[in-house]
């Protein structure tokens, strides 16, 4: 899009072309637009005021600060990436940042683009994480109450896939491994547990499993672990009723030093068969084990044994000694994988 009288270009954008064997109803329904210049940015603001609720996300470059109580504040940086002079859409994201006084302990990474290659739209949760001599304050879920602050404020784009009834945003997370975020009081043992990413989003954000459909299902298939994709699904809120529920939002904003995780389980997928579904049944001794039944988890037994309930150092042991990872010169551990990408373990 151009100006009329200049020439200069106001906007510019794309659209995903769909194909007969598409599999994804996103695919050619949504078009990203982005601008550089102050007109565009009024544009962009007119359109967003006047077309249909729920047609169009505003996000706008911006660094904004949340002072919350016992001298933490947040602060949301929205922006390109340090290349911010290509020709890449995908480079916009949004940082979270929980500071304590001037120390950073706590941060969360958001991207507008999906590294899974299946094109369905909405934001993408990169990662989350406390600074380990800052966990077991419950910070965790102080900063992702201001995510879904964020997420309801600006990303105003209704989700048009199947797997959810119409009037709600989808947010994704990817690349979910089990590397510990944050810790919490276990009320059977006392004392302060580990929290690995992968549980606190399915466990303590009420993500679900998500499944391929587009790319990445036909180029890994089955050796692909399933809870490696989160999606979670929340209502698309109404324009006039937003500024009410943002005022509400500040106040329920959870408090420092909470040690105490509440669950809330989205659909998780069977360690041993993979399938999915909410009642699976937890290896009641790492708490972080699903299975579909009692028969599932006994098949897995001879494997998952070797790490249930165990540390990372223990883990990491274990794999060396069976030859599934090895120490690099650098300090660093790299897995070995076997026959279809399968690890010794």
């Amino acid at each position: 899009v151009r100006h009329k009288k200049t020439n200069d270009v106001v906007m510019d954008g794309r659209m995903s072309i769909p194909t007969p064997d598409t599999p994804d109803p996103n695919v050619g329904t949504y078009s990203i637009f982005r601008t550089k210049t102050k007109f565009g940015l009024t544009v962009f603001r007119t359109i967003w005021d006047t077309t249909v609720h729920g047609t169009v996300a505003f996000v706008e470059h911006k660094k904004f600060e949340i002072k919350l109580d016992g001298d933490y504040h947040v602060t949301i940086v929205t922006g390109d990436g340090p290349e911010d002079e290509t020709e890449d859409f995908e480079r916009l994201s949004t940082r979270f940042t929980l500071f304590y006084m001037d120390e950073e302990v706590a941060r969360c990474h958001m991207s507008y683009r999906d590294g899974s290659y299946d094109p369905s739209i909405g934001p993408t949760i990169e990662m989350i994480a406390v600074k380990q001599s800052h966990r077991g304050k419950g910070l965790a879920n102080v900063l992702w109450h201001w995510v879904l602050y964020y997420i309801n404020n600006n990303f105003t784009l209704e989700c048009a896939n199947n797997d959810v009834r119409p009037g709600h945003v989808m947010i994704k997370a990817t690349q979910i491994m089990t590397q510990e975020v944050e810790r919490r009081e276990r009320k059977r043992t006392g004392g302060l547990w580990p929290v690995g990413f992968k549980e606190y989003l399915f466990d303590y954000c009420g993500f679900s499993v998500r499944i391929q459909k587009g790319l990445m299902s036909h180029m890994f298939g089955s050796r692909r672990p399933k809870d490696e994709e989160g999606v979670l699904y929340v209502p698309l809120l109404q324009k006039h009723k937003i500024p009410t529920k943002m005022a509400l939002e500040k106040k329920a904003c959870p408090k420092p030093g909470v040690t105490i995780m509440r669950s809330k389980c989205g659909t998780r997928a069977c360690l041993w068969c993979g399938k999915t579904g909410l009642s699976l049944v937890r290896c009641t001794r790492c708490e972080t084990s699903f299975y579909c039944n009692a028969q599932c988890q006994k098949n897995d037994w001879t494997r998952h044994k070797k790490w249930c309930g165990k540390t990372r150092k223990q883990v990491r042991k274990k794999l060396i000694e069976e030859g599934g990872m090895v120490e690099n010169e650098d300090g660093t551990y790299s897995l070995v994988l076997g026959p279809r990408g399968q690890m010794g373990l």
